[in-house]
């Protein structure tokens, strides 16, 4: 989420899914093992409904925002579809009132933010996770920057390593891997240089 709403309207009011319906397989490879069914959890800048409705699937319940209302439309027949429930909010992510000690996890992939909003909003992840509250991050990496597989056109909007050190200071961190992974997701199609994260409140 770099741009405004009506560039993701416009992309996600197509009638196919923009990036598939098939979960992030960081998330799909790591949450079980971190975190137990039942618990609520809240996924960020969700689009298409993809991982939330996964997550749904998996015994969670889930929380999504996203403020593209054609990506929430499409959310909900995904959730149909597959005779889950997910909850949904129509709001820019800076709006959205996280609260505090409320998540038993918060979920972000690949949502590019510039630096100042990013970290504002990792600080309120932070205080918004329960206790023993996990977050479960993947974003593309500064090596992505120019790659044909995709990724924001501003160099400031990628992640590092360094900058999620600083920005869960406060968290346990038990995964932060570098990595390049042939990505699949509708449109999003090669090679793609990510770094996923994961740590614990």
């Amino acid at each position: 989420m770099s741009t405004g709403a009506p560039f993701w309207d416009r992309k996600y009011g197509r009638p196919e899914y923009v990036y598939g319906t098939e979960p992030n397989r960081f998330l799909v490879d790591h949450v079980t093992g971190c975190l137990k069914p039942g618990g609520e959890v809240l996924t960020l800048g969700e689009g298409e409904g993809r991982n939330a409705v996964w997550l749904a699937g998996q015994g969670y319940v889930v929380t999504a925002v996203d403020y593209s209302r054609p990506a929430l439309e499409k959310l909900h027949i995904l959730a149909r579809s597959q005779g889950v429930e997910v909850c949904s909010y129509l709001s820019d992510v800076m709006d959205f009132e996280l609260g505090e000690a409320r998540w038993d996890a918060v979920v972000l992939l690949h949502m590019h933010l510039p630096p100042r909003t990013r970290s504002l909003l990792h600080r309120r992840i932070v205080k918004a996770l329960c206790p023993a509250g996990v977050l479960f991050l993947e974003a593309l990496r500064c090596d992505q920057f120019g790659r044909r597989s995709g990724g924001p056109e501003r160099s400031e909007l990628f992640y590092s390593a360094e900058t999620l050190r600083r920005d869960f200071h406060d968290l346990a961190i038990s995964r932060l891997v570098e990595e390049d992974r042939f990505i699949e997701s509708g449109e999003h199609r090669g090679w793609t240089s990510v770094i996923n994260f994961i740590a614990r409140k």
